[in-house]
């Protein structure tokens, strides 16, 4: 998985809130820790597919479209291991220092979907319609 040296949008909603999306698996708050199908390595792609196919509005999934059709929003556990990776990519000449809480592409429900916050390393389910900054990802 590759990183964006920079992040592509900041301060967007996830959206659709309210509509629980039939082409992404909602993944459940199960104790604050998001596991399973949705959330799991190499998930990105097919949720990011299905948000826009299912929501072709949603800021944070167009945002990372932005960069190209192989360019994804992360499931929650390809952005905690960019998280777990953080001071190595930071490290990285040209590469700007991540900021608070960015969005996956990993859903809960109808009105949240789950982000991970840089500072602390914990991840949370927001409300769809929150904002958070977004972190293109594409695989090698």
């Amino acid at each position: 998985m590759v990183a964006a040296f920079s992040d592509v949008a900041a301060g967007v909603a996830w959206g659709c809130n309210g509509t629980d999306l039939p082409n992404v698996i909602n993944v459940p708050y199960n104790g604050g820790v998001p596991t399973g199908d949705g959330a799991e390595i190499e998930d990105g792609v097919t949720n990011t597919n299905g948000i826009l196919t299912d929501c072709s509005t949603a800021p944070a999934a167009l945002a990372v479209r932005t960069f190209g059709p192989d360019w994804f929003l992360p499931s929650i556990k390809e952005l905690d291991q960019i998280y777990d990776h953080k001071d190595t990519l930071e490290a990285v000449s040209g590469f700007t220092a991540f900021s608070n809480y960015y969005w996956s592409s990993t859903e809960r429900d109808n009105y949240g979907a789950w982000s991970q916050n840089f500072h602390l390393g914990t991840q949370y389910s927001n409300s769809k319609d929150a904002t958070n900054n977004v972190r293109a990802v594409r695989a090698l």
